[in-house]
């Protein structure tokens, strides 16, 4: 009885590791996923690795580090045609700047966007500050984010 017993506790810890590891590094998709306290619905996660083959909740990790490159990469990931995906992408944008303030946001993107880059950020954003789960819902990008309007608006 005692080596059932044993059997069984070695197997559901082998189990419950793999488990583990699938889950923390965004393998499986049962739900959202929170990253440092930024909310990233499955949808999204999973369009993410449809149309980019990339994780998302690692890239906003990395992003929420203050990692330059990966802030500016989820800045610019598109899901033009994907749904739900593309308002959550939204909603984490705007919690994004929130977290790191507009200064950090610019500064990652540089000044090299062209204006198609520039538009399409801004109506990523505007649809995450319309539709997101946010503080600034309903409101407009001009007044939540009124460096981050001017930058995207400059040279149009």
């Amino acid at each position: 009885m005692k080596k059932i017993f044993l059997v069984f506790l070695i197997v559901v810890a082998i189990f419950g590791s793999i488990g583990y590891y699938l889950w923390t590094n965004d393998i499986i998709y049962f739900s959202g996923k929170d990253v440092d306290g930024i909310y990233v619905e499955e949808e999204l996660r999973i369009a993410t690795d449809d149309y980019h083959g990339i994780s998302y909740c690692k890239l906003l990790k990395k992003a929420i580090d203050g990692n330059q490159e990966d802030i500016k990469k989820i800045m610019q990931l598109d899901f033009s045609g994907a749904g739900a995906a593309g308002y959550d992408h939204g909603d984490v944008l705007v919690k994004l700047i929130d977290r790191l303030g507009e200064e950090t946001i610019i500064s990652s993107l540089g000044s090299q966007l062209t204006k198609d880059e520039k538009r399409e950020i801004e109506a990523n954003i505007v649809v995450g500050l319309e539709y997101g789960s946010n503080p600034h819902q309903g409101q407009n990008l001009e007044r939540v984010f009124p460096l981050f309007y001017e930058y995207l608006i400059k040279d149009r």
